[in-house]
């Protein structure tokens, strides 16, 4: 099994001036054991259709792999992916070496700088390798993102991980023992109580949330299938064309992530609005609150499941295989209806007491997405301000999302860990809120 690790030099200065016979070579360390891909940004000055540049990658261990680009077909100024087949071995952590050699009649230069952003912290990165061009060494480092993959078997991260869900367990396990012990009745026998008592109660209110949802439409639940296609459209038009997205299997990578959060705003929206919604129910028959904002965010999961079909269709007809680790889907619902959930919990609560939250949160909700990498690549973020980044819940849920659908591989377990955190602490948090407030819903309703 192995997981996808990205690190992202960012471009600052372009380095000398190189032509027939430049030799440019950069050591780099990687938190990695296979590269198969490096992206570049050169500046083309003049070329003729017969110049090359060919890039070296080799390892360590010895194993290199060599591939060759017409400079006339690369992107002046962007990204340029620089595939290497076979892909390359190494050992985590060891020395990497890329050597890029030009021949034939060109002139041109290529994008360096001086600092690094991780795409994802648990990847360690180094800086210490060394830039030079015919021997002689250079400032800074090699503008380049370096794509490969990481054995999961034996990393340092897989025990911590598996030890920190243990205690965790156990943990919630002895407390749970504990209140009954006191004669208190545990969280988990509440909730399966609960349940079991208002199963069907939860079953026609979602039932009627989905239904109203389409009264009086035309064409019905076939919005669930149209409304991420058109938005996709949109968006890639946009990216694709007006500001020339260089992101790898860009429309499905768009279209997963638009899937994801129009649920997390649309059972949000909906769970905000339930207990004023229902409060001529709330006052005069009694059944647990708590139902409410669920049955909103489980209505809003049909539409998200029904959304996946016109992704799957996407992703065969733009060549992208359906692999093993779509098994891990189920996840990605679980980690988002936790996360929704949580929130619903929490703006339900304060919708009732204070009304105005339903268009702060529109205001929230918006800047919400635009500081989740929907449809830009997370590399543009400057990287004194990643740590604070990749605190956003959706983002941890997104890229799990595309890890498993665009990678076709599992994550790591530390994004397991990291998605638990995002969505099971907005969950508990939501709990604890709604739970103090709700005998005082009544007052406001």
């Amino acid at each position: 099994m192995t997981a996808i690790s990205k690190e992202t030099v960012k471009p600052g200065f372009l380095m000398e001036e190189l032509s027939d016979g430049s030799l440019v070579q950069q050591t780099f360390h990687a938190d990695v054991d296979t590269i198969n891909q490096i992206s570049v940004q050169p500046y083309i000055l003049e070329t003729d259709d017969a110049a090359q540049i060919r890039f070296t990658l080799a390892s360590k261990l010895g194993k290199e792999s060599t591939t060759t680009q017409r400079i006339a077909d690369l992107k002046n100024g962007e990204e340029n992916a620089i595939v290497f087949s076979p892909s390359v071995e190494g050992k985590v952590e060891d020395e990497w070496t890329l050597t890029a050699e030009v021949t034939g009649k060109a002139r041109l230069s290529l994008y360096a700088g001086d600092s690094v952003s991780t795409a994802r912290f648990d990847v360690r990165v180094q800086t210490d390798g060394v830039l030079s061009i015919d021997g002689r060494e250079q400032n800074g480092v090699l503008s380049m993102t370096v794509k490969g993959t990481r054995s999961l078997k034996g990393t340092r991260l897989f025990w911590p991980v598996a030890l920190v869900l243990l205690v965790l367990c156990l943990l919630f396990l002895f407390l749970e023992m504990s209140r009954m012990r006191n004669g208190r009745r545990s969280i988990l026998f509440y909730v399966g109580e609960v349940f079991r008592r208002y199963r069907y109660l939860i079953k026609m209110l979602v039932q009627r949330d989905f239904k109203v949802k389409y009264k009086a439409s035309v064409l019905g639940v076939f919005w669930s299938f149209l409304n991420p296609l058109l938005m996709t459209g949109v968006y890639h038009f946009v990216f694709s064309n007006l500001f020339r997205s260089n992101i790898d299997n860009f429309v499905v990578y768009l279209m997963s992530g638009i899937i994801l959060f129009n649920y997390f705003s649309e059972a949000t929206n909906l769970g905000m609005m339930s207990i004023v919604g229902n409060s001529s129910l709330i006052t005069k028959v009694y059944v647990p609150k708590y139902i409410y904002p669920v049955s909103r965010v489980l209505s809003s999961a049909i539409n998200l499941v029904i959304s996946f079909i016109p992704l799957f269709i996407i992703m065969a007809l733009t060549g992208v295989p359906l692999r093993k680790s779509i098994l891990l889907l189920p996840f990605v619902v679980i980690f988002l209806i936790c996360l929704s959930t949580g929130m619903s919990l929490l703006l339900s609560s304060m919708h009732v007491f204070f009304r105005d939250t339903q268009f702060l949160w529109s205001i929230l909700v918006t800047i919400w997405n635009f500081l989740t990498p929907i449809f830009y690549p997370e590399s543009i973020i400057p990287a004194a301000f990643l740590k604070y980044y990749h605190m956003n819940p959706m983002y941890q849920i997104c890229y799990f999302a595309r890890t498993i659908i665009l990678n076709g591989v599992s994550p790591t377990p530390i994004t397991y860990l990291y998605c638990f955190v995002a969505s099971f602490l907005p969950l508990i948090v939501g709990l604890l809120i709604f739970r103090k407030s709700q005998d005082k819903f009544a007052l406001y309703l």
